[in-house]
């Protein structure tokens, strides 16, 4: 059985204006218990991404909550996947990048879901998965994916 990322979607995924301040994205993050949010333009695209730790960071460097949120979170170089990519391709991405979100896009860049570490580590199924194609394949074959 092949895992894809768009069998770990778990839920629409959450998403706040480029125009919203931290603050807003942190009573968002709380009332919905996430730690990720993905930025998005009057289009609805992706254009960014803000993390409790990009909060953290900005708090200590003196940023005030009502900085705008693509001034705190990461704008632009956004890191993502296709649906039918697997959860392996998944899983090296977040560790090459040191990330712990990954967003899901289509063809046309829209937005489909994220998955977070927890999402991947929560799945035994998975897990078990991730063993074996690492067991399979030497590592220089598997680093980076296409």
């Amino acid at each position: 059985m092949d895992f894809t990322a768009d069998k770990l979607i778990r839920r629409k995924p959450i998403v706040i204006d480029s125009n919203a301040t931290v603050k807003d994205a942190v009573n968002l993050m709380a009332k919905e218990n996430i730690g990720l949010v993905v930025i998005v333009n009057a289009q609805g695209d992706p254009v960014g991404v803000i993390s409790e730790r990009d909060v953290i960071r900005a708090l200590a460097q003196g940023k005030n909550l009502n900085s705008k949120v693509t001034e705190v979170g990461t704008v632009g170089k956004l890191i993502t996947v296709k649906p039918s990519d697997s959860i392996y391709k998944v899983a090296l991405l977040m560790n090459d990048h040191g990330i712990r979100h990954v967003l899901v896009v289509n063809n046309e860049g829209k937005l489909q879901g994220v998955i977070s570490i927890r999402d991947i580590i929560s799945e035994q199924r998975v897990i078990s998965r991730l063993a074996e194609v690492a067991e399979a394949k030497p590592s220089e074959e598997i680093r980076g994916g296409d």
